[in-house]
Formats: C-alpha cells, structure tokens, sequence
C-alpha cells in the first residue's frame, strides 16, 4: 500500500486518465485525514466537494489517533533541533507514513529532510 501525499493526488485530480491508468483501489493506496482536508480546502465548487468525498472512497483510510499527535510533536521537535522546519500537516503525514509502515508518495522536498533524520520514511517513487 502507498499513501498519497496531498500535491500528488493534486495533480492527478487536474489529470483524470492518468489517475485512471493508476487502478486505484482501497488495497494499493491510502489517504489521512489531513490530506482530506487539504484536497477539500481547494476545491472548487460543492461539486467538486461532493465528487471528493466519494473520490475518497476509493482510498484505505489511515486513522490517526491521539498519541499520533504527540508522535508528531516529538518529530517536530527533532527536526527543530536539527535546524529543520516542515510545515505541521508535512509532519503528520510523514509520521502516519512511519506508524503505517507505508511509502509516502510526494513531490514535496520537506519529506526527504524529514527522511534524512527518520530512515524509516520510505518515499515512493511514482
């Protein structure tokens, strides 16, 4: 299973066939809750919220629970102290990627910092 970082999925949305070309299934990709929320805050329309949303159907959802929240403070605070800073929704999403023990699919260069103090995060590749 991959997650999807939000910029790909992004990007796929303005492309149809290639996400089409993907055969996206529960089973191969998934999607958290912040990346939800992140694609529902640039859509355009009720629409295309209505479209998301069963868009979103499609994914394995990864629940984050409330000691992932402190999981991703102390990985904030590690980065911090290391001279690195990733937006919050970045963190989180690399440390579901690591709770999950999933590759993130990004195009977003915070994540290979990340990485660089985290080995566990595995980049997918697309």
């Amino acid at each position: 299973m991959i997650l999807f970082d939000s910029n790909v999925l992004i990007d796929f949305w303005r492309k149809p066939k290639e996400l089409m070309n993907l055969g996206i299934t529960p089973e191969k990709f998934s999607i958290c809750g912040i990346v939800r929320a992140e694609l529902l805050h640039g859509a355009q329309s009720e629409d295309e919220i209505s479209d998301m949303l069963v868009f979103f159907e499609s994914f394995t959802n990864l629940i984050n629970d409330e000691y992932d929240w402190e999981g991703t403070g102390f990985l904030l605070q590690t980065l911090r102290q290391n001279g690195i800073q990733v937006p919050l929704a970045d963190a989180l999403i690399a440390f579901t990627a690591i709770k999950y023990d999933v590759p993130l699919w990004t195009r977003d260069q915070h994540f290979k910092f990340i990485q660089g103090l985290y080995p566990e995060l595995s980049l997918y590749e697309g």
